[in-house]
């Protein structure tokens, strides 16, 4: 687990660049600095087919099979491609936010949308050892005085999964909002690497 936050950590250092013509989300396309580096999101993808299929067949996360709900939680938004688009060229590219992977490394290695970060809803749940969650909030933007945390500062989060039959994404909401991350800073995007794959958007490996 540790080595998954130092993964998680080490990613939040995003450098916002300059120059960088917008894009258009209506059309299936995000221009942004993330980490230091310019980051094109096209449709139209070559291996749209390859990502389709591999997505499609992965195995659901929640036993028995299932179809993760419309809202991911009481004030939590539901959003669309456009809508992250949006949020990678407005909000990831300008520091004040994450596109946030909740899938298990494993998972993610299959493929992810450019952009976003990797925190597996597992290393949120709740544990014994309550400590071990601090550094993760504390990376997000959270403020911590006498084991009562201030979101103030904290992060927009947006949270994607594999998409409609997995619930990752909503597990890590509910780990969240269990903390008191508040609802308005975190927005669940449902069709995950599923639709994303399907509209032939990029991917990285």
């Amino acid at each position: 687990m540790i080595k998954i936050f130092v993964m998680f950590a080490a990613v939040l250092v995003v450098q916002v660049g300059t120059g960088v013509a917008k894009a258009d989300p209506s059309l299936g396309q995000a221009s942004f600095v993330f980490d230091g580096e310019t980051v094109e999101i096209t449709p139209n993808s070559a291996d749209a087919v390859k990502y389709t299929s591999r997505f499609a067949r992965l195995t659901a996360s929640c036993d028995p099979n299932c179809i993760a709900p419309q809202s991911a939680a009481v004030g939590i938004e539901t959003v669309i491609e456009p809508q992250v688009l949006e949020f990678l060229e407005n909000t990831v590219g300008e520091g004040t936010g994450l596109l946030v992977d909740a899938r298990m490394p494993e998972d993610r290695a299959l493929g992810f949308i450019p952009g976003s970060v990797n925190l597996p809803h597992a290393a949120m749940a709740k544990r014994e050892d309550e400590g071990a969650r601090q550094p993760i909030l504390m990376a997000l933007g959270a403020r911590s005085f006498e084991d009562v945390y201030n979101f103030a500062d904290a992060q927009n989060l947006m949270i994607y999964d594999n998409g409609p039959s997995q619930n990752d994404a909503g597990e890590l909401i509910a780990h969240l909002l269990e903390v008191g991350y508040p609802p308005e800073k975190i927005r669940y995007y449902r069709g995950g690497m599923q639709v994303w794959s399907v509209l032939a958007l990029t991917v990285q490996e």
